[in-house]
């Protein structure tokens, strides 16, 4: 979901208070804390651009992700042995009618 906060965002930003954005800042952090982050440092507002020092490998994977992850690769191993039986049926009537057709080859007669 996208939030449009407007083409001028960007100069609205830089001229709230810097408490304001120091607010932002610390409530986007606890946020991040609380959804198992780990913040190295404290960001603080500033008239430069902010930057949140939060490398994607830091949050653990969560339950959700192992169970759904569980899941998927539970149905991905019943499908693949519910079309196993048919591709082996397929592949056992090709390889039965080569055979049969290298057999019949090797007993005909010569011309």
């Amino acid at each position: 979901m996208a939030i449009e906060l407007g083409s001028n965002f960007p100069q609205r930003w830089q001229r709230s208070p810097v408490d304001f954005r120091q607010n932002v800042f610390d409530e986007l952090q606890d946020i991040c804390s609380f959804l198992g982050g780990q913040m190295y440092e404290r960001v603080v507002a500033s008239q430069a651009r902010p930057v949140l020092p939060i490398p994607p490998s830091v949050f653990p994977v969560s339950s959700v992700e192992q169970e759904l992850k569980k899941s998927f690769l539970q149905n991905a191993d019943d499908l693949i042995e519910q079309h196993l039986d048919t591709v082996r049926q397929d592949l056992r009537k090709w390889l039965h009618g080569e055979m049969n057709r290298l057999l019949a080859d090797s007993l005909k007669k010569p011309d």
